[in-house]
């Protein structure tokens, strides 16, 4: 298991000892942090908010050769994982997301979905 997912499990365990699922968006491209903030974590920040649903806790980067971004992600955690689900692909749709963004699920077992 790659360190990044086995670090983003931890994470995922964590939030379900609180009732919640941690999600993280994997968003491809070389997207800027302000970018990243601007066009995507603040307003499903916004509307995950709003719907009652969680919340976008953070967001990074991985980087590549030189200063080039591979991908960006969004940490989110979501109270009622089933709605949370449909309401984040929906959300991360309208919002225009790059083709092949997906979201990871890391308990019980890693997973991805497709918007």
């Amino acid at each position: 298991m790659s360190s990044r997912i086995a670090f983003l499990t931890e994470m995922a365990v964590d939030a379900q000892r609180t009732g919640e699922t941690l999600f993280y968006v994997r968003i491809p491209g070389d997207i800027n942090p302000l970018e990243r903030e601007n066009r995507f974590e603040e307003p499903l920040d916004a509307a995950l908010k709003g719907a009652g649903l969680g919340e976008v806790a953070g967001g990074g980067e991985q980087m590549g050769n030189g200063n080039e971004i591979l991908y960006c992600g969004l940490d989110v955690y979501i109270k009622d994982r089933k709605a949370g689900l449909q309401f984040l692909r929906k959300a991360l749709r309208s919002l225009e997301v790059p083709a092949k963004t997906v979201i990871e699920e890391f308990l019980p077992q890693w997973q991805q979905h497709e918007l």
